[in-house]
């Protein structure tokens, strides 16, 4: 009887001693962050390789990846760290939109692993990856070589928004020169339009796609029992989107939708993990674009001196603010196209 008593309590003690060893990993290149039972985010450092966000999501009976990194090393790392967790087995990989940032590590998981995206998604990968790919042999030397000068030669305040400058865009670069040495591009083989439900014992996943909004062809990923949405680049926390390959009016009513669901937690494509506020910080920053495109479009303000325009004050502060003047000049057209109509 003894005996069994000393048995049960080293049990008890074994189990209390029991640790997810996913809280024990560290990278340079991602922060893995726990949202839940099963459900995290690993995202992006400054001076990593990740570059975008990427959510994990076990339903009890699979496991399911929100996009894969820009870099395959990055996405080969992420599949180690799946290793160390007590998650379901991984079934799927959803790519939420075409961009390189997003898809690149597609590669990366075993060919039973199925990839999903909507159908035009998988048409606008298969169409402009290897355009992009070539495109970027020819820039991505010379942009990597300035910037890791940049690095190696700083001797400032490494806590200023210049060296943070040179951490966020030296790691994209050099991401691209190395992946180009092993990049094999891997289409989805899985889409939907509408919505896909992949509901387990422990929780409903939804997978939505309303058509264009950062790109021609979006989806997000909901749960509506946890309260969390993965949006992918439809919502950005303190950085500027990138908005040319999109529509602002269809982007606005994305906006509009999330609004409409219950949510208390984001992860956005890019940036922190934030509430729901999030996404009307977003749809004032569509807005705010457009009523400056508006106002330089009714005062006859040439394309050209849109460069002159400052960053507004609240935004002056957003990572990725080169993307400004490109998402102004975007807006003014759509401007000028819809006073023609």
């Amino acid at each position: 009887m003894r005996l069994i008593t000393i048995l049960f309590f080293f049990t008890i003690f074994l189990n209390s001693c029991k640790v997810d060893r996913s809280d024990r990993f560290e990278s340079v290149n991602f922060e893995l962050v726990k949202l839940g039972d099963g459900v995290y985010s690993c995202i992006h450092k400054f001076g990593g390789k990740a570059i975008c966000n990427v959510g994990i999501i076990d339903n009890g009976e699979e496991t399911i990846i929100f996009d894969s990194f820009l870099s395959p090393d990055v996405a080969k790392e992420l599949l180690e760290v799946l290793k160390e967790m007590d998650l379901s087995p991984l079934k799927y990989v959803v790519n939420s939109h075409s961009h390189n940032d997003h898809i690149r590590g597609n590669q990366t998981f075993p060919n039973d692993i199925k990839i999903i995206s909507t159908t035009r998604t998988r048409e606008l990968i298969e169409e402009w990856e290897p355009l992009d790919i070539a495109e970027e042999k020819k820039y991505a030397p010379t942009r990597y070589s300035y910037y890791d000068s940049l690095y190696n030669s700083f001797s400032g305040d490494k806590l200023s928004r210049e060296y943070q400058q040179i951490l966020m865009w030296r790691p994209y670069y050099e991401t691209l020169l190395n992946s180009h040495l092993e990049i094999k591009t891997r289409l989805p083989d899985t889409y939907f339009d509408s919505i896909q439900n992949f509901d387990g014992p422990n929780r409903r996943i939804q997978l939505i796609s309303k058509g264009p909004g950062h790109t021609e062809s979006d989806l997000i990923l909901y749960l509506p029992d946890d309260k969390i949405i993965f949006s992918g680049d439809l919502i950005f926390n303190k950085c500027h989107p990138y908005m040319p390959h999109g529509s602002i009016s269809n982007w606005k009513n994305w906006l509009d939708y999330m609004n409409s669901l219950e949510v208390n937690t984001i992860m956005p494509g890019h940036g922190e993990i934030g509430a729901k506020k999030l996404i009307n910080h977003m749809k004032n920053y569509l807005l705010n674009l457009e009523i400056s495109a508006s106002n330089l479009h009714k005062y006859d303000q040439s394309i050209e001196k849109i460069g002159m325009v400052p960053i507004p004050d609240e935004y002056k502060d957003w990572w990725f603010d080169r993307f400004y003047v490109m998402n102004l000049k975007f807006a003014y057209e759509v401007s000028k196209k819809v006073e023609k109509e």
